[in-house]
């Protein structure tokens, strides 16, 4: 209870000891607390530089009154706080002056505009957006992961910088692909989101992860297909309102989290993400192209094409497309581009 004053436990329970019996003899303290002469030496000096025994002859110590010890070692204590409060002070006010720096453009770059070249300066750019947004964030996590994000199969990094946003109060809408529902570290990771404030949810596809962030600027990923070349920030009001007209396209028509397994709009059996599939398949997209849009491994598609061979009765993508198109999976528009 006092060690912020200097006292550590023995040396408190021997000066409540003192108080009880004053102008008593230094073994005392040994034998009540069990201490060695040495221990009980080393005790008494602390509570004698402290101010708080006097020692007398005969090897005995007086107590100093509680009143009249104390006063001065709270003073100290106050005014180490005082200069500790003054120390953090200066310490946030550096830390602010950081953050803006962060956020600044370099001199050679445009004002309006920020190309964040690679995954370090991508990922300076979303921790910047995670502590200093302060009204709304709206992302179109689109396929693959974020950029600044340099592990693929880690979701966590992204899945934190939500869930700061949300716990600092931000409102945050995310529009994550149908496709999640094949990779159970998203579906948590969307839960655990969800759970801290986060609006979310799907879309069967996304054309570029996107940022809009408290309507005033927006971040987008340099190449849909390849994370780690980093992203782009641009302030200028047309593009950031078109990228929140975008996004609200997509958040009217987009299916809330829960929805992700529920099958279309239309009279088929099939999801969203299955209905995109097979359209896939039936333009004669490669696994790794529909892996790509996906945002899930080959083997994965392989899989998700089987379930859809199970639904039509098939065993080879050939007759998945004509079966689908006999049973109006596909309509006219869709076949046109077979």
């Amino acid at each position: 209870m006092l060690e912020c004053l200097g006292l550590d436990e023995r040396a408190e329970q021997a000066y409540r000891l003192l108080l009880d019996r004053p102008e008593s003899e230094a073994s005392l303290v040994g034998e009540h607390l069990g201490l060695s002469p040495d221990a009980v030496a080393a005790t008494l000096e602390k509570l004698h530089t402290l101010g708080l025994v006097e020692h007398l002859p005969g090897d005995r110590v007086r107590p100093v009154h509680p009143a009249i010890a104390f006063p001065p070692l709270l003073a100290s204590a106050r005014r180490e706080l005082r200069a500790e409060e003054q120390r953090l002070d200066l310490a946030a006010a550096a830390v602010e002056e950081l953050t803006v720096h962060a956020g600044r453009s370099p001199a050679t770059a445009s004002p309006e505009t920020r190309v964040n070249h690679g995954t370090a300066a991508a990922l300076q750019c979303l921790e910047h957006i995670t502590a200093t947004a302060t009204r709304s964030v709206d992302a179109l996590a689109a396929a693959g992961p974020a950029p600044g994000i340099t592990d693929p199969t880690d979701y966590t990094p992204i899945i934190e910088f939500a869930i700061r946003l949300a716990e600092r109060g931000v409102r945050l809408r995310v529009i994550m692909l149908d496709s999640i529902n094949y990779l159970t570290p998203l579906v948590e990771g969307a839960h655990r989101m969800r759970a801290a404030g986060v609006e979310i949810k799907t879309a069967p596809a996304l054309p570029v992860w996107t940022l809009v962030v408290d309507g005033e600027y927006v971040v987008s990923a340099l190449a849909p297909d390849d994370h780690t070349r980093g992203s782009l920030l641009v302030r200028t009001p047309g593009a950031v309102a078109a990228a929140a007209d975008l996004f609200e396209k997509y958040w009217l028509t987009a299916t809330p989290l829960d929805g992700v397994d529920s099958p279309g709009h239309d009279e088929t059996p099939l999801t969203r993400a299955q209905k995109q599939l097979l359209i896939m398949v039936a333009n004669g997209n490669k696994d790794e192209t529909v892996a790509r849009r996906f945002s899930v491994s080959t083997r994965t598609v392989r899989r998700m094409i089987a379930e859809l061979y199970d639904l039509a009765g098939v065993s080879s993508r050939i007759q998945l497309v004509f079966r689908a198109a006999q049973l109006g999976w596909l309509d006219g528009s869709e076949l046109d581009r077979v």
